[in-house]
């Protein structure tokens, strides 16, 4: 979470949840005037199970991450 731009993502007012990992929340992602619906999400809060993936955000919807 640490290394996104943060200007590019607007918070979404989606949720899912998983039984094992806990309620995921989502960011949409702005880029030139582009939005890319709920095309990231986090775990703000894991189960004990799942602390290995807290503070890390996931990308799909064609997403593509580079250095």
């Amino acid at each position: 979470a640490d290394s996104i731009t943060e200007e590019y993502f607007k918070s979404s007012n989606t949720h899912s949840v998983c039984h094992w990992k806990g309620t995921a929340s989502y960011y949409s992602i702005e880029v030139d005037g582009e939005t890319n619906q709920d095309a990231a999400w986090y775990y703000p809060e894991t189960s004990d199970l799942a602390k290995s993936i807290q503070g890390r955000i996931a990308f799909w919807r064609g997403v593509q991450v580079v250095d």
